[in-house]
């Protein structure tokens, strides 16, 4: 088993995703077979590739192949918790019927709730600890094809078109922080290590045996050997026999 905070992360990611992928279901099954209904199934095959990309990760975190990439995964979880709560709350002010205006509002607001800073964070530092294809890019698609359907269906107005901008800026800025803090973790695991007896500074400034400082932070064990270069240079007497 894996870490279980990594673990609890990556549900509650998966519980989002399932909750917009039944939301533009519910948007789907609002309108009769035609554009705006293909539209929103759409949305809800593309939510439904999310879903596909985070239980992926979780198999990965189940086998321990990938590790908590943040420095408080509490407040994390937290957040991603609100998220869920809030979609709950706007599945729940579902009204009765729905017409074209309010379905774009209904989806600007769980997409707003998805854009999260910590969404975004997960989407980049993920990729780059497992290499995996990512949403990232597609949520770019994903965004801007809310904007084009909202002109295309001719239900612009200057409040949504506020809006549309304002979606689309958010998650531009996400994103843009999420590549930040990719970059300052990459710093941090920057390891000062010294140029003669290879001892390794840890984060208390403390210097270490490479050996320990590996294992306190992985479940990597290490076994001691010699190399050639070192018999010939402490053992040279082993090095002849060895001839």
């Amino acid at each position: 088993m894996g870490d279980p905070v990594l673990i609890r992360l990556l549900r509650l990611c998966i519980d989002i995703e399932k909750r917009a992928v039944s939301m533009y279901r519910r948007l789907a099954g609002s309108f009769e077979p035609g554009p705006l209904h293909d539209f929103w199934r759409g949305m809800s095959i593309q939510e439904s590739r999310h879903v596909a990309y985070w239980n992926n990760l979780m198999e990965l975190a189940e086998q321990r192949r990938i590790r908590n990439v943040f420095d408080d995964p509490g407040r994390i979880e937290t957040e991603l918790s609100d998220i869920c709560g809030r979609l709950v709350e706007l599945d729940g002010a579902w009204p009765g019927s729905m017409d074209v205006r309010t379905s774009f509002l209904f989806a600007y607001k769980a997409e707003f709730y998805i854009l999260h800073p910590s969404f975004a964070a997960l989407f980049h530092l993920m990729r780059a600890e497992t290499r995996e294809p990512s949403p990232e890019d597609d949520y770019d698609k994903h965004i801007g094809g809310i904007v084009v359907a909202l002109r295309r269906h001719g239900t612009a107005d200057p409040e949504l078109e506020l809006i549309a901008d304002l979606t689309a800026r958010l998650w531009a800025r996400n994103r843009e922080l999420a590549v930040q803090l990719a970059n300052i973790k990459s710093l941090r695991n920057l390891v000062p290590i010294c140029m003669h007896c290879k001892n390794v500074r840890n984060d208390k400034g403390y210097w270490d045996k490479v050996e320990r400082y590996v294992e306190s932070r992985s479940p990597m064990q290490f076994s001691h050997g010699i190399c050639p270069d070192c018999i010939v240079k402490y053992y040279p007497d082993l090095a002849d026999i060895n001839k």
